[in-house]
């Protein structure tokens, strides 16, 4: 299954300082609350999914990454939203992403995404087409200020956290 993960070029090169995919906020409960894991969604255009509003343009990089049949990785989000959420609260994040056919192609995966698994790092052009990244692209690309520092201290505290077999698995 070819999947879709959408973020800022701010935010690159932490991705891939940090070993990968893995720290998203997915909601849960009223919704003041999250778990860590990675929005990926089928649709290749990240237009329309809420992804606007932020100081950061969260559609400027697009990481593909395509899981084996069978993978049971990524989860549909709305099955994961049936879990941890109240009808109400799905309809809001349904109706802020762009209505339920967008949420229909979003899936949550909780578990780390190596970059090894990424099929391709695409940026998005002048045009609103993607093209595969250049190395001078993303050796240019700089993290937001602070997001470096913040997300290894995050890394090393759920590491700490972690059941034994995630910290093997990752450590």
């Amino acid at each position: 299954m070819r999947l879709y993960h959408f973020t800022s070029l701010g935010h690159l090169p932490v991705i891939l300082a940090t070993g990968g995919l893995w720290r998203g906020e997915v909601p849960v409960g009223d919704g003041k609350e999250s778990v860590r894991a990675t929005w990926f969604t089928t649709d290749p255009d990240g237009a329309w999914h809420g992804l606007d509003g932020s100081s950061a343009d969260k559609r400027e990089v697009r990481i593909v990454v395509v899981f084996p049949r069978g993978d049971r990785r990524p989860v549909l989000w709305l099955k994961f939203a049936r879990k941890f959420l109240d009808a109400d609260r799905i309809d809001t994040l349904v109706a802020k992403g762009g209505g339920k056919r967008k949420a229909e192609t979003w899936y949550v995966c909780p578990e780390q995404i190596p970059r090894e698994e990424f099929r391709a790092i695409e940026v998005r052009g002048p045009d609103g087409q993607y093209a595969p990244a250049t190395p001078e692209q993303i050796a240019a690309a700089v993290a937001h200020e602070g997001l470096h520092e913040a997300v290894v201290a995050d890394f090393a505290e759920m590491r700490t956290k972690a059941p034994r077999r995630l910290t093997a698995r990752h450590g």
